[in-house]
């Protein structure tokens, strides 16, 4: 904190650190999931770019909850608030098509939602531009929002 760089600098460094840890175990996944469960990905671009925007979101987000606690144990309990309806909610086991109409708009609150929805669009070898663009956009949009607010979370508890 005494270093002369800015609280975003610092802020971007902590996310970009959880983005490559991120990938790292997403990288060991995928390549299990190719060498043995034979995965298939059609669009390799496709997938990596998801990915990417994945890791850096997610990690945002983390850094969100990270920077709105106090103690380290209160970041792990609100993390779960987050982490538990994206599971359930977001399309992993269950297409968000098939569930209830409300319940399906409060899926797309969540980042998981779009991110699952361009995977399936990338192994699946076909995909509309439309709504591939949708969740591209939105996967954007959710990091410059948790980056945003953390940032202003962050300067606010340092005041």
């Amino acid at each position: 904190m005494l270093a002369p760089v800015s609280l975003t600098t610092i802020l971007l460094g902590k996310v970009l650190g959880g983005a490559v840890f991120g990938m790292v175990i997403a990288g060991v996944m995928t390549l299990i999931s190719l060498l043995f469960l034979n995965m298939i990905i059609i669009h390799s671009f496709l997938f990596i770019l998801v990915l990417i925007l994945t890791v850096l979101a997610h990690s945002a987000l983390g850094a969100l909850v990270a920077v709105s606690v106090k103690e380290v144990f209160e970041a792990q309990t609100l993390s779960n608030y987050f982490r538990f309806p994206m599971v359930f909610l977001c399309g992993v086991f269950l297409p968000v098509e098939a569930m209830p109409p409300p319940i399906q708009v409060l899926a797309h609150f969540f980042p998981l939602t779009y991110t699952i929805h361009a995977f399936r669009q990338a192994l699946a070898g076909s995909f509309i531009l439309g709504l591939l663009l949708r969740d591209l956009v939105a996967l954007v949009l959710f990091l410059t929002a948790f980056l945003i607010l953390a940032t202003k979370l962050l300067k606010r508890s340092l005041k």
